[in-house]
């Protein structure tokens, strides 16, 4: 029939070679009133899922589009070249977080992410409050209903490590308990975050004044909370004689970081709230003991930690050769803490970031990563701006130029329905993966590949073409 004459003649054989060594890569069977979007998913799938590449016709590059391969110029067989290259920097939504599972709700408490010893983990805490033996076994019933009084505690999650799928429906993330496996740890006491300094080893490493655990104050030890309930005291305030004459006895520890062998922790004097940065060394034993001995501290100038309070403050990360410790110092102010000194300096201004709401740090460049939140607009709601380092400069010697910030991405976050109506609560980097990853304001879960970021050319603003919008086979 004269049908099947047609189909024969518009059937493509369409060999693939690599365009600087001449390899043949593979074969693929194509019809002439095929796309090239479609040309363009089969070569991807004919090369084992990988879309970094661009093909060549002649020495001209066949884009994607929507013309038919016929009006693109393939008529008959014929011999593409294949150029890898990157893929276009986008962040892929890898699932969504369930904190209010465990009793999070933006109406009640602040969330914040909590730096851990392990590699891999994205936690994030918050204070819930409940009546009830447990969290698990809680009542619903207002306190002058069950006699019973309100119960305080912490509660902190890896969201890296389970993340289902939302269940649709309104208000379902933030008042239903959604089904969740995610590793679970608890602090008892009405603190919010603040005093837990990070988890080491699953375990939480918490500042303890003298009154008790229940209020923000000055530190008198330090100690790590066991599975079981247990405390060991791994510092205390009075044994050390060395930060006692230095500051008193009156330094407020806040938060901390751990990197390697080193253990970082800011600190605070409420006198007049200016801030100390102190490295330690955190040491599990031959016995399972514990302990922390502060070696090295200084007292920051004033305008190097911006922001009004310290819950604005967010260690980064330090270089790969672990020279500095790079720090959000608040409203996309980034700040650099030469390990010799732990004197900081301003690398990046609030005006040279556009007061970004949070910020991302690549340790293999030292590259900064600048989340600008426009959950006013209706899209994107956010925009994701690269600043790369300047090469051959040592990291406790980099600035950060705003005439070099280039925008990479416009990720989908989706916005918070309450409070602030943030679109990014929490940014990472995960050694594990080499991505950033990123909590939107409605606990989706991404992930921005920094391969693909790193070489990613500058996107155009009003450019909202995104490799997600092609069409599919």
């Amino acid at each position: 029939p004269t049908s099947w004459v047609v189909a024969a003649m518009s059937a493509l054989n369409i060999s693939l070679s690599n365009a600087l060594t001449g390899a043949e890569l593979s074969s693929i069977t194509a019809r002439s009133t095929d796309t090239v979007f479609h040309l363009h998913a089969a070569v991807a799938q004919a090369l084992g899922g990988n879309k970094g590449f661009k093909l060549l016709l002649a020495d001209v590059i066949l884009e994607p589009s929507s013309d038919s391969l016929e009006v693109a110029g393939l008529k008959q067989d014929v011999a593409l070249q294949v150029v890898a290259c990157a893929n276009r920097a986008r962040f892929r939504r890898i699932g969504t977080a369930c904190p209010g599972s465990h009793g999070y709700h933006i109406h009640d408490t602040s969330i914040r992410r909590m730096h851990a010893n392990e590699l891999g983990k994205f936690f994030m805490a918050w204070h819930r409050g409940f009546f009830g033996d447990s969290y698990d076994s809680r009542n619903r019933y207002p306190a002058q209903q069950t006699g019973s009084p309100c119960v305080h505690e912490v509660a902190i999650v890896d969201v890296a490590q389970t993340t289902p799928e939302p269940i649709e429906g309104p208000w379902i993330r933030d008042h239903i308990d959604v089904p969740s496996s995610s590793p679970l740890v608890t602090v008892p006491g009405h603190r919010g975050w603040m005093g837990v300094l990070g988890l080491f080893d699953y375990c939480p490493v918490l500042a303890e004044t003298a009154s008790g655990i229940d209020e923000f104050g000055e530190t008198a030890s330090i100690v790590l909370r066991g599975s079981d309930g247990s405390s060991e005291t791994l510092w205390r305030q009075d044994e050390d004689a060395q930060l006692l004459e230095a500051f008193g006895g009156k330094l407020c520890r806040t938060q901390g970081f751990f990197s390697k062998e080193r253990f970082f922790v800011l600190a605070c004097l409420q006198a007049d709230m200016s801030y100390v940065l102190l490295e330690g060394v955190l040491q599990r034993h031959d016995d399972s003991s514990h302990s922390l001995n502060f070696n090295k501290w200084a007292r920051q100038d004033d305008g190097v930690i911006t922001c009004e309070s310290f819950a604005g403050v967010e260690f980064l990360g330090t270089d790969l050769a672990e020279t500095a410790v790079f720090m959000h110092v608040g409203n996309g102010a980034v700040a650099i803490f030469p390990l010799n000194t732990l004197k900081g300096r301003l690398c990046l201004s609030e005006e040279d970031s556009g007061r970004c709401s949070s910020v991302g740090y690549d340790p293999l460049t030292a590259g900064i990563y600048l989340f600008l939140d426009l959950f006013s607009q209706c899209e994107p709601p956010c925009k994701v701006y690269r600043i790369r380092a300047p090469e051959c400069v040592a990291a406790v010697d980099l600035n950060y130029d705003r005439s070099s910030m280039q925008l990479i991405c416009k990720p989908n976050f989706e916005v918070e329905r309450y409070g602030e109506h943030a679109c990014v609560l929490g940014v990472a980097y995960d050694f594990l993966t080499d991505c950033l990853i990123a909590l939107d304001g409605e606990h989706g879960f991404w992930s921005l590949p920094l391969k693909d970021a790193r070489s990613q050319e500058a996107t155009e603003e009003g450019d909202d073409t995104h490799l997600e919008d092609l069409p599919e086979d």
